[in-house]
């Protein structure tokens, strides 16, 4: 990789909106401040519609029940409810330590094949960083488009926007298509898109 576009991978991460996960927390794992036996956490959603389950593996999560929070996500996605696929892969990406990188990239699709914006935008963010595939900004790139134009995702808006300023994924950078989708970025609610806008809105 040369020092230029070193330099520019750098520099362009200040413009891109969220990354793929929240870095794993210290001293914390997937069986943290679980005090559940196996046995019962195992029937934790039994009766459970997979929304309600996919609720309390949230709920959990937030309570730092990671184990709890995995069982919920898993019998949630088992039943292809795609924000439950998003969020199992996010929680392992942060502390699923035994969990392989493809492994985690897969929840991400799966997650996108059934609509999920977020399983989308987490998948095109894992492509366009390099964590769990290398780089491959073309996927990213098409990722980033059903997210933000078939799913209305704000950040993906403002990623593909950078995308296609800095002519990752994409032939030649285009002020004009970077402008169009900062702009939608931003009236979705991403203030990074409002602010990208704005940067090239000044310079014309």
């Amino acid at each position: 990789m040369s020092f230029r576009v070193f330099y520019i991978l750098i520099f362009i991460g200040i413009l891109f909106s969220g990354c793929a996960s929240l870095s794993p927390a210290k001293n914390q794992n997937l069986h943290s401040k679980s005090n559940k036996s196996e046995a019962k956490q195992e029937h934790i959603c039994k009766d459970k519609t997979s929304s309600e389950c996919n609720d309390m593996g949230v709920e959990f999560e937030l309570a730092d029940d990671f184990k709890s929070a995995e069982i919920c996500y898993k019998e949630a996605c088992k039943s292809d409810l795609a924000v439950a696929c998003s969020n199992l892969g996010s929680l392992y990406q942060r502390f699923g330590d035994d969990k392989n990188d493809v492994e985690v990239l897969n929840l991400f699709l799966k997650s996108c094949r059934l609509n999920s914006k977020y399983g989308c935008y987490n998948a095109a963010n894992s492509f366009r960083l390099g964590t769990e595939t290398g780089h491959n900004f073309v996927r990213a790139i098409k990722l980033y488009e059903k997210a933000c134009i078939e799913l209305k995702h704000s950040k993906s808006c403002t990623n593909l926007g950078g995308m296609h300023q800095f002519s990752l994924g994409v032939e030649g950078g285009s002020r004009d298509v970077a402008r169009k989708y900062y702009k939608m970025g931003c009236e979705l609610g991403d203030e990074v898109g409002c602010k990208n806008f704005s940067l090239l809105e000044d310079k014309f």
